[in-house]
């Protein structure tokens, strides 16, 4: 469950690039982030209601909801959809890498969460195997002004992503459900980001082109109502720093649907970057485990699935 769970996240987060650059344009980045979760929680609702969850929540608990509606489907994606105004998807990527490093130390501060030697290694190799990936676009970037502002917004959208991380999992450890909880967090992520809007007297316009409106229907049903249900059933199951790593994971997604359809040219140090992130990726997952079930076997035989369940 936790590797069909890690997939799916990798899978719909490494396209959501393309839904990205397909709303950037006419309308206001912050408007469309408000439009694209309206929509998610929508979309949760109406499945909650079809399973008949319970949705009574105390107050207590919808502040809770609130407060990672703020951090994880407000203002972080609002600091992100400017900072791709910037930079070049790559670079957005590596910045959003480095919430593996937030989460780990995040998760030792407000969880108590030990932090491995391991885990630290493989998320610093994971960056720098992406770093290889994507250095020759961030060096052809010209415009240093630009590219100082959008590395600001990233680290500012990757941290408040991971205090988002560290909420859920709090809400997580007291037995708050998931599908409920991304709902109307979600919902509370809208209103703040709307609310927000209305504040700096965004203009509420919507383009009508077939390409914004993909973009805007594929962002909010699968990169994010479906991958956020994911991440966070992910989050609680695994805690936040391993579940993070899939932030360093999906890039190569993006990467992949770029050299299919923005035709991006592969270098030899591009190649060694991959399988850097690769590695690191197959041992903060498995490296633990793995070793164990090899310990536990005589030289030369097989590990089996369940050893290594």
């Amino acid at each position: 469950m936790n590797l069909l769970l890690y997939g799916l996240v990798v899978l719909l987060w490494g396209t959501t690039w393309i839904g990205i650059k397909l709303q950037l344009g006419s309308v206001d980045p912050a408007v469309s982030v408000a439009y694209r979760y309206i929509l998610a929680a929508l979309c949760l609702f109406i499945w909650v209601r079809a399973r008949r969850l319970p949705m009574r929540f105390r107050p207590s608990e919808h502040l809770r909801f609130a407060a990672v509606g703020l951090l994880m489907y407000s203002t972080n994606y609002v600091l992100f959809y400017y900072c791709s105004k910037y930079l070049v998807s790559g670079l957005v990527s590596i910045i959003f890498c480095l919430s593996v490093a937030f989460n780990i130390v995040n998760g030792r501060i407000f969880l108590k969460r030990p932090v491995s030697v391991e885990v630290i290694l493989a998320a610093l190799a994971g960056v720098v195997g992406l770093s290889m990936i994507f250095g020759r676009e961030v060096m052809s970037t010209s415009h240093a002004r630009d590219v100082v502002l959008g590395v600001l917004l990233g680290l500012g959208a990757t941290l408040l992503f991971s205090f988002g991380n560290i909420m859920s999992s709090k809400n997580q450890a007291v037995g708050l459900p998931v599908v409920q909880g991304t709902a109307w967090s979600m919902g509370y992520g809208a209103l703040f980001t709307t609310l927000g809007c209305l504040a700096i007297g965004a203009n509420f316009s919507v383009e009508w082109s077939p390409r914004y409106l993909a973009g805007l229907f594929y962002l909010a049903v699968f990169g994010s109502a479906i991958a956020f249900v994911a991440y966070l059933t992910l989050l609680g199951r695994i805690g936040p720093d391993r579940a993070a790593y899939a932030t360093v994971a999906f890039p190569l997604v993006s990467l992949t649907l770029s050299t299919i359809f923005e035709h991006y040219t592969w270098s030899p140090l591009a190649v060694l970057g991959v399988l850097l992130v690769l590695a690191a990726n197959a041992f903060v997952l498995g490296g633990k485990h793995l070793r164990r079930a090899l310990r536990r076997r005589p030289a030369g035989t097989a590990v089996n699935q369940e050893e290594l369940a």
